[in-house]
């Protein structure tokens, strides 16, 4: 069985190091973006639940023409 040249010239760690880094830091920041969508998502209900009515209705210095 012949397998690939993995070391690329000599230049296999340094190359195959670059792919795992990139693959680390994407899959990072899709789980960080995921993980603030979930807390916004928290914070969001939650203060939907705590809003008083006046705030709903409007603010009182408004001023009507």
């Amino acid at each position: 069985m012949n397998w690939p040249d993995l070391s690329m010239g000599g230049y296999g760690f340094y190359i195959w190091g670059s792919y795992a880094f990139s693959l680390i830091a994407i899959v990072w920041e899709v789980v960080s973006l995921s993980q603030r969508k979930k807390a916004l998502t928290q914070q969001q209900r939650q203060s939907s639940d705590t809003v008083p009515a006046s705030v709903l209705r409007g603010s009182a210095n408004e001023t009507t023409s």
